[in-house]
């Protein structure tokens, strides 16, 4: 993986760790196998630090509402136990397909992830995204304001499972963290998605096509600046972050 290790990238990904010990939640899913649980809470986010009042800095563009559909995840481990070091790739597909909407908190996207008891210095994690029952695997609404104070609405849709997200979490140091069933690392990913729009000219949305009074930004209508939003994602979309 690339190191992106600044959490002021494009894409911020912010990861929280505690490591107490802690028991895990009996109404919180569990996916995968093995005697050590992680919980992972994913909460999709429409404004960030490097934004002004809920807007992108020099621009006219906010965000309303929107969601990420995600089909599975891809982990690859590294760590030690009783047997010695090993390396583990685990791929855990969910029964139903994971929907993140915007500033939710909704209990039911929370999960624990089953795997191998032991220390661990590097866990990779990779979302694989996909569209689902005719909707989008990636979409998002919000409002474009010209210069005059006009408002019109837009929408962004990304059909496909080319983009996955991944983090990268290490130990600091030469440390290790141990994942068992009494120690329940939580790692809380926060994806402020405001900042796709970055370098989104207010000239560019004036010159947008109009369909029924809304901006579509899709393969097929406004490619341009779909294309834009599309190759910030993909730019952006792998973080590192390290474990104090």
């Amino acid at each position: 993986m690339k190191n992106y290790n600044k959490l002021l990238s494009i894409l911020a990904f912010t990861a929280v760790t505690a490591f107490s010990a802690c028991s895990s939640d009996d109404e919180t899913p569990s996916v995968g196998q093995g005697e050590g649980k992680m919980g992972i809470a994913l909460v999709l986010k429409n404004n960030s630090m490097n934004t002004v009042n809920g807007r992108v800095e020099n621009s006219n563009l906010t965000i309303e509402k929107g969601f990420i559909q995600i089909k599975e995840l891809e982990l690859e481990v590294e760590g030690r136990n009783e047997n010695g070091d090993f390396e583990k790739e685990i791929e855990i597909e969910f029964d139903d397909i994971k929907k993140i909407t915007f500033n939710e908190f909704d209990r039911s996207v929370d999960f624990f992830l089953n795997i191998p008891e032991g220390e661990y210095d590097e866990i990779e994690l990779e979302l694989d995204l996909i569209d689902y029952r005719n909707e989008p695997s990636i979409s998002f609404e919000g409002t474009f304001v010209n210069d005059e104070g006009a408002s019109t609405p837009f929408k962004f849709e990304y059909f496909g499972d080319d983009i996955d997200f991944e983090v990268e979490i290490d130990a600091d140091d030469d440390n290790y963290f141990r994942v068992d069933r009494i120690n329940n690392p939580l790692a809380l990913f926060e994806l402020n998605a405001i900042n796709w729009l970055r370098n989104v000219t207010s000239t560019e949305m004036n010159s947008a096509e109009r369909t029924n009074g809304v901006i579509l930004l899709t393969r097929n209508s406004n490619s341009s600046i779909y294309n834009k939003i599309k190759q910030n994602i993909e730019a952006s979309s792998e973080i590192e972050v390290e474990l104090d």
